[in-house]
């Protein structure tokens, strides 16, 4: 339009009060014209063709999105990052490669590497990448030398200017700069939707015509990506809950850095691929902060509240766009530029209260691989045949004892992510299954524990070996995985089936007939301690307690139902595994002198975990004067075990998962473990985060019993780990697809 080409040619000579000045007053005289198409269209609730709903039943999906326009909303990414992770959220951060500012590689590492998404803001953000299209073809080459030094799978145009048969000049898989409604805008014709879809090249779209408005073009991934569940409803981290808590100030960088995320080429399909036929379309569906609170000067988010229900009460996609530049954090003066970050904290809260169970919360990557062109739109290469709608190998995750289930939560939503197909199953012994279940994880139910007598244990592992085969046998997966499950390890060898063992303490036993294909251990671990060829053994930085840590979510309730007080000082005890092959009766001596001492404390709380229900029944029959006037309590039901080792202020722990688990979160940890002591828990000694217990005496004199101080969670976990395992299954699987 001659009016927008003329005002963006002009913008930089005109104040910027002029400039909002003059927009607010074209605005207020539309408003109230166009209250019948906005902020709710009717009509575009209606969902496209074949739409097969969100993953694993969910209700509706939520994207959160930022544009980075300038040096002050550069300055604010890390603290509008740091609240997102408070409250349990993840988003996508748009920058301008050659706008005002420079993108620090750190900074975009440091995103990544706590799980959120980096994509490509326009290219110099001043209005006039549309302006012919020869010239959008000169800048596209460049467009996607940034697309590819940034891993960026996704773009946005400035000012949510669109030509969308212009952008398959682009590297992308999806583009987020349309809208289903928004007459504000200076282009103000909205595709009419609150759904993602496919827009195909020009010379393969059905609807050739570009002045209508397409029905979305649908084709969904017969094998969907994980669901990633909202947070659900707690008080925030102390510290850091309340949007006034968080400053502007400079925030650490993580705990190392991670590698850029996946190029678009890993997110479905190839580059060149998905370029030939078409890309993703994302269209914002909930008003951006801009107009909401600068433009229309809006003082509270209650159409943002609105617009998100009615988007999730018609299954839709709500996406919103939060620039940075104008979010006011507590520490900052009130400006008309900015408003109140207060505003974005109660949209998140209302998500995460109202909705925990029933929404998708998901990256834009996440939700383009979703949605893939119909298949007579694909290259014969890619093209779905008749033996498999999905060309990724299926990996099959056997969950065998407690611990794997927050191990393995993290890694199959990002398998999934990233298209592949899988097969989970679970022994029903110590929790495994009840866990599973409480968050949320499908998993086929086999076998059970066979106790402590060893010959019952060999004959229990054949049994429920024999068990998996039917489920395996029809899943038909390429690749096994897990944590030690000798089943897994004694079917893959029987039926020929390549299988990774993730292992973390070299001095576990595993005959032959339970060796691997491939090893997987943290790399403090030196490859002579492990069993098998060295050219299969690969490594992974950290624990692999950092593999879930950061997914944490704080959660004061779990107190309450506990019946424990935020001003108690509260341990949580571990007890030995009496059952276990490695188990030495010297650590029950210890655990019993450290229970007699805690229960003669004052103010001290103690939360007991026993290993199971037998366990339990003993240990209350033992000591009885351990739970006088509830000075120990055993949980009830499953709990949250990493939110209690945040909670605590020390752990006691004759197990080596709970004890990392309170090194990843940097709580202080006493190990009355007293078999063998294998090279992680070494090197967590050398590191001063595990402390070894080897007499009463050192009950006595080095367990300290007292309050801890706590340093925000953002700052001690990262998803290296994560990443990097995942990597990892992912190249194993490939080769063994081959």
């Amino acid at each position: 339009m001659f009016r927008n080409r003329l005002y963006y040619r002009l913008k930089p000579l005109l104040p910027w009060s002029f400039r909002m000045g003059l927009r607010r007053w074209f605005a207020l005289r539309k408003r109230p014209r166009v209250t019948d198409r906005w902020p709710i269209l009717p009509g575009s609730e209606q969902p496209p063709p074949g739409w097969p709903g969100w993953p694993d039943g969910k209700q509706f999906a939520l994207v959160l999105t930022h544009d980075v326009e300038g040096p002050e909303g550069l300055a604010k990414v890390r603290p509008l990052a740091e609240l997102e992770m408070s409250l349990g959220f993840r988003s996508s951060f748009n920058f301008i490669p050659e706008g005002n500012y420079r993108v620090p590689d750190d900074l975009r590492h440091w995103l990544t590497a706590n799980g959120f998404e980096v994509g490509v803001h326009d290219l110099k953000h001043d209005g006039n990448l549309f302006r012919s299209r020869p010239e959008f073809a000169r800048n596209a080459s460049q467009i996607n030398q940034h697309l590819k030094d940034w891993g960026a799978a996704g773009f946005r145009a400035g000012f949510m200017l669109h030509e969308r048969d212009w952008l398959h000049d682009l590297q992308i898989r999806y583009d987020t700069s349309t809208f289903d409604t928004d007459p504000f805008e200076p282009q103000p014709y909205g595709i009419g939707t609150i759904f993602p879809f496919w827009v195909p090249k020009p010379h393969l779209a059905r609807n050739p015509n570009p002045n209508l408005t397409p029905t979305p073009s649908l084709s969904f991934d017969p094998i969907p990506p994980s669901s990633v569940p909202l947070p659900p409803p707690s008080p925030p981290r102390p510290g850091r809950g309340t949007a006034g808590e968080v400053s502007n100030s400079s925030l650490a960088s993580g705990s190392a850095r991670s590698p850029l995320p996946r190029s678009p080429s890993d997110l479905g399909l190839r580059t060149s691929d998905f370029n030939s036929t078409g890309y993703v379309e994302l269209p914002y569906t909930l008003p951006q902060d801009s107009t909401l609170f600068l433009l229309l000067r809006e003082t509270t988010p209650a159409i943002w509240l609105r617009k998100l229900d009615w988007v999730a009460a018609h299954g839709g996609m709500a996406l919103v766009n939060v620039h940075p530049d104008y979010v006011q954090f507590e520490s900052e003066p009130a400006s008309p530029r900015t408003a109140p970050v207060q505003h974005y904290a109660t949209l998140l809260r209302h998500v995460r209260e109202r909705y925990a169970a029933t929404g998708w919360h998901a990256l834009p990557r996440q939700i383009a691989h979703l949605v893939r062109p119909p298949s007579d739109m694909l290259p014969p290469s890619v093209r779905p045949s008749t033996r498999s709608a999905n060309h990724k190998p299926r990996i099959w995750i056997d969950l065998d004892n407690t611990p794997h289930v927050p191990f393995f939560e993290p890694i199959l939503e990002e398998l999934r992510a990233r298209g592949y197909p899988v097969l989970v199953t679970a022994r029903d012994a110590f929790q495994v299954c009840a866990l599973a279940e409480r968050k949320g994880l499908a998993c086929v139910r086999v076998g059970r524990h066979h106790g402590k007598n060893r010959f019952a244990k060999a004959a229990g592992l054949a049994y429920r070996a024999l068990q998996l085969a039917p489920h395996v046998l029809r899943g038909r997966p390429t690749l096994g995985v897990s944590h030690g499950s000798r089943s897994q390890l004694l079917l893959g060898n029987w039926l020929r089936l390549p299988t990774v063992l993730i292992e973390d303490y070299e001095h576990s036993r595993f005959p032959i007939g339970m060796h691997p294909t491939w090893i997987m251990a943290p790399d403090v671990i030196p490859d002579v301690s492990l069993v098998g060829n060295h050219d299969r053994i690969r490594k992974y930085p950290g624990i692999k307690e950092d593999v879930y840590a950061w997914k944490l979510q704080p959660d004061l309730s779990l107190l309450r139902e506990l019946g424990l007080a935020p001003t108690d000082l509260i341990v949580t005890v571990r007890p030995p595994a009496t059952e276990a092959h490695y188990h030495n009766p010297e650590s029950e001596r210890l655990f019993t002198r450290f229970m007699d001492r805690a229960a003669a404390t004052p103010g001290l709380r103690v939360v007991l975990l026993p290993r199971n229900a037998r366990q339990a029944a003993a240990i209350r029959q033992q000591a009885p004067q351990w739970f006088a006037d509830r000075k120990t309590v055993i949980p009830a039901d499953a709990l949250d075990g990493l939110n209690l080792i945040w909670y605590s202020d020390l752990v006691v722990s004759g197990g080596g998962t709970m004890n990392r688990e309170a090194a990843a979160l940097n709580v202080p940890v006493y190990s009355i473990f007293r078999g063998t002591i294998g090279a992680v828990d070494r090197h967590l000694c050398a590191e001063g985060r595990l402390i070894l217990i080897a007499s009463l005496a050192d009950v006595d004199e080095k367990i300290q019993l007292v309050r801890r101080p706590r340093k925000p969670l953002a700052d001690i976990t990262s998803r290296r780990t994560l990443t990097h395992i995942v990597n990892t299954l992912e190249e194993i699987a490939t080769a063994c697809a081959r």
